[in-house]
């Protein structure tokens, strides 16, 4: 799916190219449960700064759609937020792989660590969603991607990652300019996954901003 089959206004805001990421392509992956915030802030984020296209399986009908829109979006030079679930190592390893085969992208992640029961309780209610049409459908939904979640491991190859709750997340509808900035700026100034090439040959990844697993529920 092209730019322009998408219907996505690809006019990039002058003030995009302040930012310190400003002269970088970016593949942001977001990962976590339905009803996590994850749309809300691509929505926004894209709003505020065009030069990130949102590319989200519910609208587009399906995964070769988003990868569709995902390459032509880096191949023109853009920025690309990648909204789904993304609830496993192999999920996340499409945008990977996509990222890799335009040279000197930066592969970002947030995880969106929102608990099990504000999940829900946002699922109660939402009114409005492209595939979940009921509450019920909503909960089932939820229950079906918490027991398939795999938090991500340092190996995968993005190059930074963030970990986002519920309080990180903005009280209101939605996210500010200022708001989204500011997780942008976590990103940008977080710690790199790195990898050490030690005397045995092994290869060792990590980050220096470990951090403790816990389930959603």
């Amino acid at each position: 799916m092209s730019l322009a089959d998408s219907g996505i206004d690809t006019i990039a805001n002058a003030n995009d190219d302040e930012a310190p990421w400003g002269s970088h392509q970016i593949l942001l992956i977001l990962c976590g449960l339905v009803g996590s915030g994850k749309s809300t802030f691509a929505t926004d984020l894209q709003r505020h700064f065009p030069s990130f296209i949102r590319c989200n399986q519910d609208d587009l009908g399906n995964r070769r759609n988003v990868e569709d829109l995902a390459r032509h979006a880096l191949r023109d030079g853009l920025s690309v937020c990648i909204d789904r679930t993304n609830f496993n190592a192999s999920q996340r390893s499409y945008w990977i792989e996509i990222a890799r085969n335009v040279p000197g992208t930066l592969i970002w992640l947030i995880v969106f660590d929102t608990p099990y029961e504000t999940c829900a309780a946002r699922l109660l209610e939402r009114t409005e969603h492209p595939t979940i049409k009921t509450p019920e459908q909503g909960l089932s939904v939820l229950a079906h991607f918490a027991n398939d979640f795999q938090y991500p491991y340092p190996d995968e190859g993005y190059h930074r990652i963030i970990y986002l709750n519920s309080g990180d997340q903005p009280s209101g509808p939605a996210y500010s300019r200022s708001q989204v900035n500011n997780v942008l700026l976590r990103l940008w100034n977080s710690a790199p996954v790195t990898l050490d090439i030690r005397d045995t040959g092994t290869s060792v990844f990590h980050t220096h901003t470990q951090r403790n697993h816990h389930h959603f529920w």
